[in-house]
């Protein structure tokens, strides 16, 4: 009887406090997520780091771990590993119309595999490609006019393999902050985050340090 009344709060507990949690994370007390929020992540390694970490390490694992404490918060991760531009609508179909509110706040992270696959970045049209960009973002506004956006820039990976990109993530870097208030979106400066050389693994990937910093800067945006 005494295990049937125990069972029986635990499950009410669960029912009145749903704790919706996509991946697993660490605490922070200095977490600025409100109860009930929803966390969008739309992109690439950079929001989804976990072939690149140990288990639990990864960007959303840090971030739903932080959120453990609070009630209602939701993870949704759609960023996959190597996406490009066009590779972000497949994850965009996946926002439900529940998702378009106020407290809604969506991060995309896409372009740095278009330069990257572009095997010449210094021939790169980064003009092109940004339209590219514009027009997902104009999409992810459509679906979501109501929720908050926020988009990540490029880092500067510190191998020198990747310094002749420099130039193009410069230039791409600047179209981002140039095209904020037009595009309407507010801008995670991860070239300001990431410039150590321990906060890569692989020489490009954010490494466990390096997600903590991206995940630390979401948690710390709205």
């Amino acid at each position: 009887m005494i295990i049937w009344i125990l069972f029986a709060t635990i499950l009410m507990l669960l029912l009145l406090v749903p704790l919706n949690i996509i991946d697993p994370f660490t605490n922070n007390q200095n977490n600025q997520i409100n109860s009930g929020k929803n966390i969008v992540l739309i992109g690439d390694s950079m929001l989804n780091n976990s072939a690149y970490v140990s288990g639990g390490q990864s960007v959303p694992d840090l971030i739903s771990k932080d959120l453990e404490k609070t009630p209602g918060t939701t993870v949704y991760n759609f960023a996959k590993d190597g996406s490009t531009i066009n590779d972000c609508y497949t994850q965009l179909d996946k926002i439900s119309t529940e998702l378009n509110n106020s407290s809604t706040i969506i991060f995309v992270s896409c372009g740095g595999n278009n330069i990257l696959n572009s095997r010449g970045a210094t021939k790169i049209n980064v003009n092109n490609l940004f339209d590219q960009y514009s027009e997902l973002i104009k999409s992810i506004r459509s679906r979501a006019s109501n929720a908050r956006l926020n988009v990540l820039n490029l880092y500067f990976p510190t191998n020198t393999h990747y310094k002749s990109y420099y130039d193009t993530i410069t230039e791409w870097n600047k179209l981002i902050e140039d095209n904020a208030s037009i595009l309407g979106y507010k801008v995670i400066t991860t070239n300001k985050l990431l410039v150590a050389e321990d906060d890569f693994a692989y020489d490009i990937e954010p490494s466990y340090k390096g997600g903590k910093k991206i995940a630390a800067a979401i948690l710390n945006t709205s």
